[in-house]
């Protein structure tokens, strides 16, 4: 039995990352507090075919109002996919769970053989001691249960610990790169429907993020209360269970 599917921890972490950036700030998409959600934008670079309107003042009340929004626009599953410090905490957090689930093999092999011998005794056992040794061997299963889903959800905390430390060293690149493109906003590619120029920085962003962190440490971390009963639910392996068996015809 396989104590940790790999694929699948990678696929969640992966998926959970989010550099959402909006008005040349990063947004901590890890669980800070942050703007509401990007709404879906359309760029456009209209042409004007009256060179008369072209060239004609803004009315005032145009003027007086808000700037208009010059943006970039960034990928940010691409900056987590292909920038060094990216592809090194994947490599980390695929190397911690192939440690747990060697560390952890030993100890279902042997609540498996433990399984197999208590049912094989249940029905020979007395019901006070039957119902003893089912109630410690449940123990153990939950007990083993929580250990595996407790190291999930440190693997979880460490990869969003390092994620947030790219998000932090991303943020003056970004706002960099808006004074060189006099842009007043970033949006993520995700949020962009339609284009007709091509505004998009993530090239030059991960160039310079490789520069400035090219490795981030993935680390087992603490997990935040009630983070590892939900791995349990949502994750966590099943040890062998004991099926009652039927106490033997009294004669």
């Amino acid at each position: 039995m396989n104590i940790f599917w790999t694929n699948r921890l990678i696929a969640a972490v992966v998926a959970a990352v989010s550099i959402a950036v909006a008005s040349g700030v990063v947004v901590d998409a890890y669980g800070a507090t942050g703007p509401a959600a990007q709404p879906k934008a359309v760029i456009s670079n209209p042409v004007v075919s009256n060179p008369v309107a072209r060239a004609a003042p803004a009315p005032a009340a145009a003027q007086s109002g808000p700037p208009a929004p010059r943006i970039i626009v960034i990928d940010r599953n691409f900056i987590l996919q292909r920038s060094s410090a990216g592809q090194d905490m994947v490599n980390q957090v695929q190397n911690l769970s192939k440690q747990a689930e060697t560390e952890f093999k030993n100890q279902e092999t042997q609540l498996a053989t433990e399984a197999n011998q208590l049912q094989q005794q249940l029905a020979i056992l007395a019901p006070d001691v039957r119902d003893t040794k089912e109630k410690e061997f449940t123990n153990k299963q939950q007990a083993f249960q929580t250990k595996v889903a407790q190291r999930q959800a440190e693997i979880q905390a460490g990869f969003n610990k390092a994620a947030h430390q790219l998000e932090v060293a991303l943020e003056p690149i970004l706002k960099g790169i808006m004074i060189e493109r006099g842009a007043n906003m970033v949006v993520d590619r995700s949020a962009v429907i339609l284009s007709t120029v091509d505004v998009d920085v993530t090239p030059v962003a991960v160039q310079r993020l490789d520069k400035a962190l090219p490795h981030v440490k993935v680390e087992l971390t603490a997990a935040p209360a009630g983070a590892a009963a939900g791995a349990a639910i949502a994750a966590a392996p099943k040890a062998p269970a004991v099926v009652p068996a039927a106490a033997p015809p009294k004669k």
